[in-house]
């Protein structure tokens, strides 16, 4: 048999790879607060806060690849925990349930809308919506930070539509992921980082592989009392403590399981 030479196996291998098409994850994120205004270090400005981002593949044949690490905040946003009630991660993780002691530390509510599938054919898409609570976390560290609890269960009929928002997941889901506030700066000014990594028991159910393809969450404005350099100041879970110009940079970090980071922004009204 005739041996090819290196080039000629380089040129097939290029002619090969031109009909294969590689998917790849597209991101995006955005958000609101209210009311408006900018804040100051000095006059923090209490808020609601909305946040939703977006993991999916360029190839809509196909589920997004999973993603590990998350980093979420925006450009003069910073958060007050040390003054709200708060709950252990343990009564935040219970399975079943959350424990009543988290009622009075629940500072958010949302949805997470998940595909799931084999990770050998990514053309698999399985959709499972989660309930999602937020909950001031104690024991978390100097900053501070938040349970995110997850909570659904199977119902019939499986869902067939990616629209369909009705919280159904044909695996039984209830527990939470320990997060953390790191102090940062976005845009230049201030801004408190959610940081978190999923644990491979969501991450991997039953050995399969988990996109999160579309997250909505609400932290509501909730106030309280803060001794702000030497005054006594009104302040919300999350508060505004500044923005440049007119427009307020909203910022998410993905890292997936290779270490690989990907970030999506999105400028927004102050």
């Amino acid at each position: 048999m005739r041996k090819l030479s290196i080039a000629a196996l380089t040129a097939i291998a290029a002619l090969t790879l031109a009909g294969v098409a590689l998917a790849a994850n597209v991101y995006t994120v955005d958000g609101s607060t209210k009311p408006g205004g900018k804040g100051t270090k000095s006059k923090p400005v209490p808020i609601q806060l909305k946040f939703d981002f977006q993991v999916e593949s360029d190839d809509p044949a196909v589920r997004g690849t999973p993603i590990e690490q998350y980093a979420i905040g925006s450009e003069g946003l910073v958060t007050f925990p040390e003054v709200f009630p708060t709950c252990s991660f343990s009564q935040a993780n219970r399975d079943g349930s959350i424990s009543p002691a988290c009622r009075k530390a629940k500072v958010g509510t949302g949805l997470v809308q998940n595909v799931v599938g084999p990770a050998a054919d990514p053309t698999v898409k399985i959709f499972c919506n989660l309930k999602l609570g937020l909950y001031n976390l104690s024991g978390v560290g100097r900053n501070g930070g938040m349970a995110i609890r997850l909570d659904g269960d199977p119902k019939e009929p499986p869902l067939q539509n990616p629209n369909d928002k009705t919280i159904n997941c044909p695996t039984p889901i209830h527990g939470a992921i320990r997060a953390k506030f790191v102090l940062t700066k976005i845009g230049g000014l201030p801004a408190d980082d959610l940081r978190f990594t999923v644990p491979s028991e969501l991450l991997h159910p039953s050995g399969l592989d988990t996109t999160v393809r579309n997250t909505v969450s609400k932290i509501l404005k909730r106030t309280a009392t803060k001794r702000i350099r030497g005054k006594s100041r009104k302040v919300g879970f999350y508060s505004k403590v500044g923005c440049k110009g007119g427009k307020r940079l909203i910022q998410a970090t993905f890292i997936d399981e290779q270490g690989d980071t990907f970030k999506a922004t999105k400028n927004k009204k102050c």
